[in-house]
């Protein structure tokens, strides 16, 4: 047996010393009314007696502990079955900090990410995309779609600076992604392409490779820029540091290399394009066999006896109010 979200155990952490505190705080309080009557009147004036209290008390925790099982969505079988792969989704992770601006290629470095990102959306069909910009922050743009025509529309209108926050939070905008291809269906191959100029200095590489494995992912990777550099050129002027010297963007080869050597990604360098590669992928990985586990969710088990439990907790305590019982 497996959890969907097992991390909801953990809430057990949470409701287990509450449940705790609130049995010893009542048994105290219960104690503290005892004292107000003679010990002939005691019987009198307890309604509940202590074996159905705690009767009660099991009934509440157990009540508790299959309702948090029930929504950890516990699953069984793992029956294996072979099938093909039949499709791929791409979320693309987009650069739109201003260094983006740089024109040391043929133009500016994000209109040259947007040629080569629209010459992918002409060469695919049926395949679905979604589009995730970044600089010091990342949002979802458009979700997982194979509409591209709105992916064209959304892909035409991204540009440096339309994240106020600049900064590089490569690492931020590739969970994004990686949680929006988690809607994939299992027989579709998952890829993230990352098209940047620069570095993301906080990026856990540990983290995010325990993360891309997990995820069964393929990461494509275009680097944009040079060595040396470019200055960043904003409308007429260009962009300037602190101390009013021209900012001059190089990307840093080291961190690209390490994004290939420590999480796999293949760098699509230059000649090449991001459609010849999503091209040849799809040509090795289409009609591919692969065995997938199929579980069968069984959340309805300890919900149905999560409610039993409850009902009959809500008998006992019905009862204790309306004779004498003991509470």
């Amino acid at each position: 047996m497996m959890f969907y979200n097992w991390k909801i155990l953990l809430s057990a952490v949470v409701w287990i010393p509450l449940l705790v505190f609130w049995i010893v705080y009542c048994t105290k309080k219960r104690n503290d009314f005892k004292k107000f009557f003679a010990k002939s009147q005691l019987k009198k004036a307890v309604v509940a007696g202590s074996k159905n209290l705690v009767l009660k008390r099991i009934l509440m925790f157990t009540a508790l502990a299959l309702f948090t099982v029930a929504a950890a969505r516990p699953m069984t079988g793992g029956e294996e079955i072979n099938t093909n792969s039949t499709g791929i989704d791409i979320a693309v992770v987009f650069d739109v900090s201003l260094s983006m601006f740089a024109e040391d290629e043929n133009g500016p470095r994000f209109e040259k990410g947007k040629m080569m990102l629209i010459d992918v959306l002409n060469s695919l069909g049926g395949d679905r995309v979604a589009i995730i910009p970044f600089a010091g922050a990342a949002f979802l743009q458009l979700p997982l779609t194979d509409d591209y025509e709105t992916l064209q529309t959304v892909v035409s209108v991204l540009e440096p600076g339309m994240i106020e926050r600049q900064g590089t939070a490569l690492g931020t905008a590739m969970e994004l992604a990686a949680d929006t291809l988690k809607s994939s269906p299992e027989t579709s191959d998952k890829m993230i392409i990352i098209i940047s100029d620069g570095e993301d200095p906080s990026l856990d590489f540990g983290k995010m490779k325990e993360l891309v494995e997990k995820e069964n992912l393929h990461l494509a990777l275009l680097p944009l820029g040079t060595e040396d550099g470019a200055p960043v050129k904003i409308g007429d002027s260009y962009l300037k540091d602190k101390r009013n010297q021209t900012v001059i963007s190089k990307i840093d080869k080291g961190f690209f290399d390490k994004c290939i050597s420590v999480l796999g990604a293949v760098e699509i360098k230059k000649g090449d394009t991001l459609s010849s590669y999503i091209k040849n992928f799809k040509k090795s990985s289409r009609g591919e066999s692969r065995i997938l586990n199929i579980y069968k969710e069984r959340f309805q088990i300890p919900l149905l006896f999560g409610i039993i439990v409850f009902f009959v907790y809500y008998l006992l305590s019905f009862a204790g109010r309306g004779g004498k019982h003991e509470k």
